[in-house]
């Protein structure tokens, strides 16, 4: 490519009979040049709620929310927020810096434990977080906008 300060014109190729626009199809095979750029993303999804575990719901095995990143770039959750429908009663929020790669799972759990890069302890004592009978579980990034809103 080359630069001019002379316009390029063509008197036959032109969009609307306007030599000041020229048009072409002779682009062979560069179709790949000319399509919509899709950045790689990232998409939090749920993968599976247990919410009703057996036994106590905060003792092994807790109940928990399988969380999926169904994207395919990386996923930081800095900043993101899981609740239930109790109107941020019940609030969990992911630490800075915690990233889902592609196909990557979390396990949240409602109870106690140690944080790994796979699981992820809530720490709530004495009553569980997801009704057995039903419940909402909702996610809000660090903006606030809600991401996940699934009922089961």
């Amino acid at each position: 490519v080359g630069f001019t300060t002379n316009a390029v014109t063509d008197a036959s190729n032109n969009l609307n009979g306007d030599e000041a626009l020229p048009t072409t199809t002779n682009f062979g095979s560069f179709p790949e040049l000319f399509t919509a750029f899709t950045p790689d993303t990232g998409q939090l999804t749920i993968k599976e709620i247990n919410a009703d575990a057996e036994g106590a719901e905060l003792e092994v095995p807790q109940e928990n929310v399988i969380f999926e990143n169904a994207g395919s770039g990386s996923l930081d959750l800095s900043g993101y927020t899981v609740e239930d429908d109790t109107d941020g009663f019940n609030s969990y929020d992911f630490s800075d810096g915690f990233t889902l790669q592609p196909g990557e799972t979390v396990t949240l759990f409602s109870g106690e434990g140690t944080d790994t890069g796979t699981e992820l302890y809530w720490g709530k004592t004495g009553s569980a977080v997801w009704n057995n009978s039903g419940d909402t579980v909702f996610v809000f990034d660090a903006d606030g906008t809600t991401v996940i809103e699934q009922s089961y």
